[in-house]
């Protein structure tokens, strides 16, 4: 069966989750341990930072694909741990916006460090509704939003709840957006063009039909490996993919040429639209996610 959750493909069901353990009212605050650092990579920009020493000690990881509101999360060491392989988590971005539950599953970073590998594109307030459920391609960035974010709250399923000490994240976002821009140029898509778009690239078919059963590798299924694939699509000014490059995958091996092969057979598209209404290139992004009951 193919679903769409979130604006992203996924693959086969989930299977149902236990309830988590209670959270005590106790919070352990973590101040940081290290400098903001952006990671300007070919396909992602990343925003990291260590809170915390020792077996308290965690990373925050913040990976955009494209110039968005909407972000990637991750969460890394040793308080992470846990037997269950996937979750919900409370996360509260700062003292003002509200909470959120946000679902995660389990995975390693680095050398074995436990990881909550979140599943959806995460905001700062919980994700607008979209009819068309798919990630904002350019999406209003919310900068007061971020300024206002000083701390970044952690409770279920821990056992005591964590606060992520940050100040004021104004500046790490911007530093973010500005090697989100670049990625638009190494892409050979016009940034400021992209930026006033009057309509982003639309699919023509619901984007839950172009992967379906059969393009799980058969490999992973008998392995019961799941999988969590970020792509981009480059889109013509005829409304056509142009390409298919996978901007970050759990198991690249297994999965990224499936979907690659899977997306330029099926996936199409009415062209962006520039501000006066000409088609433009532009580009399209989406998660697909591989789950084995």
């Amino acid at each position: 069966m193919m679903i769409a959750q979130n604006g992203a493909l996924t693959v086969l069901a989930l299977a149902l989750q236990p309830a988590p353990p209670p959270v005590t009212d106790a919070i352990t605050t973590l101040e940081p341990s290290s400098k903001w650092n952006v990671h300007y990579a070919d396909d992602y920009c990343r925003l990291a930072r260590n809170f915390g020493t020792g077996d308290q000690s965690i990373t925050l990881l913040i990976d955009r694909f494209a110039p968005s509101s909407v972000f990637r999360l991750n969460l890394v060491g040793p308080p992470m741990k846990r037997s269950a392989a996937d979750g919900t988590a409370t996360i509260r971005f700062g003292p003002d916006l509200p909470e959120q539950k946000l679902d995660f599953y389990m995975g390693d970073f680095g050398e074995g460090q436990p990881a909550w590998i979140f599943r959806s594109g995460v905001y700062l307030r919980p994700a607008p509704a979209s009819a068309a459920g798919v990630i904002p391609a350019p999406a209003i960035i919310a900068e007061n939003d971020e300024a206002s974010v000083t701390e970044i709250g952690i409770g279920r399923p821990l056992r005591k709840p964590v606060r992520l000490r940050t100040g004021s994240m104004k500046g790490a976002f911007t530093a973010l957006r500005t090697c989100t821009d670049q990625l638009l140029a190494s892409w050979g898509v016009d940034a400021e063009q992209n930026r006033k778009l009057s309509r982003p690239a639309k699919p023509m078919s619901s984007p839950a039909t172009w992967l379906r059963p059969n393009d799980y590798p058969p490999d992973m299924i008998r392995k019961y490996q799941p999988g969590l694939v970020q792509f981009r699509l480059v889109i013509g000014e005829d409304g056509r993919p142009k390409s298919c490059h996978i901007q970050q995958s759990t198991n690249p091996e297994g999965f990224d040429a499936a979907v690659c092969k899977a997306l330029m057979r099926r996936a199409e598209f009415e062209p962006a639209l520039d501000e006066n209404g000409r088609p433009v290139a532009s580009y399209y992004l989406n998660l697909a996610r591989f789950m084995v009951p």
